[in-house]
């Protein structure tokens, strides 16, 4: 028997020490010894305190033996660094059990795992989510600043060659009234691209409140449903939303909604049903919008928040641009996909206690 348990504590792949109430260790496994750089005959010949409170800088992970004992905690559990005597760097994750005898401590078991290429993972994940955090941020920078270029330089001559090509059509010869029809037609997108981008540069800033979830989605669904391009088709909604309160933009949050409202009405069709969803877990309000459209293509999936991205004849593509923004500002995320039987669903994750003012560039 006493092999078997020997057998078990040297095989065993996280570490183990045994300590008795003195503060003596009683027993260490080799994995232990590997993990904290110390050998099995220093571990026998030491108190606890010996072996890692004296040398000072592995505090700690000493307390995690303090705490079982001062706190009459049954377990304690934490990660913490740990520095081994050739000075190597690590962290582990230790947990400490008080075995009590008739109300004493008759032993301290500790466990020992080394957790450092986790943490190094978690660390290396960590900086590349910061990073594309950052590269995406650069980016809106960009387009917010590259849209009030646009707009301010681009709008005023785009105007004056569609008033001019209008005048001249009045009175041109018949056979010239093509090209300027051309060139007014071609202007007109022009002025819908260049009026888009405005408004998507001028989203402004503004003081975040709290909203009734349902009062900004039936005011999205209002917005829209006299829209041109959708007016007569008939939409039909099926809302599952709890009645709760959140921490908006109204204003803002109605306006982003509704733009993402059009785009499924407009590509689900005449009789379109668009069904929306809303879950609050752990402060995290979660709205789906599903439409009964046939998806995005592959294309789609990839490029729809793109601007100036549309597969309509008409319109400029900025609609899901300005929604992502306006969520992004809420500090919130918003992801497209494909429904298991096709059809369009977007993802729309927002916190329910947002920020208190909504910075907008």
């Amino acid at each position: 028997m006493q092999k078997l348990v020997e057998a078990i504590l040297a095989n065993l792949p996280v570490g183990l020490i045994i300590i008795g109430p003195d503060g003596r260790i009683v027993e260490a496994n080799r994995a232990a010894c590997l993990i904290l750089g110390c050998s099995l005959e220093e571990f026998r010949n030491s108190t606890w305190g010996e072996l890692f409170m004296s040398r000072g800088d592995n505090l700690e992970f000493s307390e995690v033996v303090l705490d079982a004992i001062q706190n009459e905690t049954p377990k304690s559990e934490r990660v913490t660094p740990y520095r081994t005597p050739e000075g190597e760097e690590r962290f582990l994750s230790v947990i400490s059990s008080a075995l009590r005898e008739e109300g004493k401590i008759s032993s301290i078991v500790v466990l020992i795992e080394d957790m450092t290429r986790l943490n190094a993972l978690n660390q290396r994940e960590k900086n590349i989510l910061a990073l594309n955090h950052r590269l995406a941020e650069e980016r809106a920078e960009s387009l917010i600043a590259f849209a009030r270029s646009v707009a301010h330089q681009i709008r005023n001559p785009v105007m004056t060659i569609a008033g001019f090509a209008r005048l001249l059509m009045r009175k041109a010869d018949p056979s010239i009234l093509e090209p300027l029809e051309a060139i007014a037609e071609e202007t007109l997108r022009l002025e819908t691209m260049v009026r888009s981008v405005a408004d998507y540069s001028a989203i402004t800033v503004g003081q975040a409140m709290q909203v009734n979830l349902w009062v900004v989605i039936e005011e999205a669904k209002r917005r829209i449903e006299n829209h041109p391009a959708v007016s007569g088709q008939n939409l039909r909604w099926k809302t599952d939303c709890p009645d709760m309160n959140m921490r908006i933009d109204r204003d803002l949050m109605v306006q982003g909604l509704a733009e993402l409202f059009l785009n499924s009405a407009e590509f689900a069709g005449p009789g379109a049903q668009i069904a929306l969803c809303a879950r609050e877990h752990d402060g995290t309000l979660t709205l789906t919008v599903t439409d009964s459209g046939p998806g995005f293509t592959d294309e789609g999936l990839e490029l729809a928040f793109d601007p100036f991205y549309t597969t309509k004849t008409v319109g400029a593509g900025m609609g899901l641009t300005r929604t992502k923004r306006i969520v992004g500002e809420h500090q919130g995320t918003i992801a497209i996909a494909n429904t298991d039987d096709g059809h369009a669903q977007v993802t729309i994750d927002l916190p329910v206690n947002g920020p208190e003012m909504i910075v907008s560039g």
